[in-house]
């Protein structure tokens, strides 16, 4: 019998590629840099130019590190402290870097915010209300900077109530692909790992934590627009749809045969 001829206990769900679509909006570089010299005030000796040029690299650096973290077994999350005052300030005069601490977590909300433009996946909302009527209680688990943006947005859309744990790595101090991050998401519904389905839209972050972790199935879906990953895994998806659409058919077509 295949692991996919009957439905999990509980779905899991990344947050980024599964229940929204993210495309970058020209200029975010240029809208943050105003609004955190905004909170800075003008006590710090940073001009606009140079704010401007650290946050770009630091969002760059921070992309490179974070696809590295894909080769760990067990990686940790970067902590927005030192995204903040490594990864931006790290070379600003003293004064600066002192006027900045107190703001990292709003420079983080900031960030994550802004630098992506989010839309619901087709189907999402469709996914959810049936997960609801059949009683499969679902949990996001997902990499984030910020994941108050993302709990935010859920509220601002009338979806936050449709799951039962929100886990984000910023939160949780971990990240995908260490395995002990889908545990603590099972564990959260009161499963084991083995007992869910993962849904993610990345083979070297996702299927690749699903198959460390020991998920019941991986669900691939890929979102349209994602960057190419820098190098490939050894794993496979068991299932590989488009959309949540997609998702729901195939779950609904099982709960039927049963």
């Amino acid at each position: 019998m295949s692991r996919t001829d009957s439905l999990p206990r509980g779905l899991l769900l990344d947050f980024g590629g599964v229940i929204v679509n993210s495309t970058k909006p020209e200029g975010w570089q240029q809208q943050v840099t105003d609004e955190i010299l905004g909170l800075l005030d003008g006590v710090s000796d940073v001009g606009r130019e140079r704010l401007l040029g650290d946050i770009t690299a630091g969002a760059v650096a921070a992309g490179l590190w974070r696809n590295a973290m894909s080769r760990p077994r067990y990686p940790r999350e970067l902590d927005q402290r030192s995204y903040v005052m490594d990864f931006i300030a790290a070379d600003w005069p003293q004064p600066a870097r002192e006027a900045i601490e107190p703001h990292i977590a709003r420079v983080c909300y900031l960030i994550s915010d802004r630098k992506e433009q989010r839309e619901l996946r087709e189907g999402i909302e469709e996914l959810l209300i049936w997960c609801r009527q059949v009683k499969l209680p679902v949990a996001i688990v997902s990499n984030a900077m910020c994941g108050q943006v993302h709990r935010d947005y859920l509220v601002e859309r009338a979806l936050d109530g449709y799951f039962a744990a929100e886990l984000y790595s910023d939160e949780c101090g971990i990240r995908k692909p260490n395995p002990h991050f889908l545990e603590q998401g099972a564990a959260a519904l009161g499963l084991e790992v083995a007992d869910c389905w993962y849904v993610g839209d990345h083979l070297d972050r996702d299927v690749l934590c699903g198959v460390r972790a020991g998920i019941g199935v991986n669900v691939l879906m890929p979102s349209p627009g994602s960057t190419p990953r820098p190098f490939t895994v050894p794993v496979s998806a068991d299932l590989v749809l488009d959309t949540p659409e997609e998702l729901l058919n195939e779950m609904r077509s099982i709960h039927e045969r049963a």
